[in-house]
C-alpha cells in the first residue's frame, strides 16, 4: 500500500509538471530498490515525500519516493512512470 499511496502521489507531481494536465494519463511502470526501513502500525500517520530525479523526456518519468512516520524513514524507492496524451 505504500509503494502504491507514492505512485499515486508521484503521478500528480508528474502532471503537475505539464501545462494543460487534464489532457494526460499517467502510468506507473517500475519501481526499483525499493526499500521497508521501519514497520509501519494502523494509526500512523505516513508523511511521503516524492522527487523529479531528472526532467521529463519522451513522457517517461522518474522519482525517488520516501515515506515518514514523525521523523523517521520508513521506506524509500525510486518509481518509473509515463505521461501519455488522452485521445480526444
Amino acid at each position: 500500500m505504500q509503494i502504491e499511496a507514492m505512485a499515486q502521489i508521484g503521478g500528480i507531481l508528474a502532471l503537475n509538471s505539464v501545462p494543460d494536465p487534464e489532457n494526460y494519463w499517467t502510468y506507473f511502470l517500475a519501481i526499483e530498490g525499493f526499500k521497508f526501513r521501519k514497520m509501519v502500525v494502523p494509526g500512523d500517520t505516513l508523511l511521503i515525500r516524492n522527487e523529479l530525479l531528472a526532467p521529463i523526456k519522451r513522457g517517461i518519468v522518474k522519482m525517488k519516493g520516501r515515506g515518514y512516520v514523525g521523523k523517521t524513514l520508513v521506506c524509500e524507492g525510486i518509481m518509473t512512470a509515463s505521461i501519455v496524451r488522452k485521445n480526444p
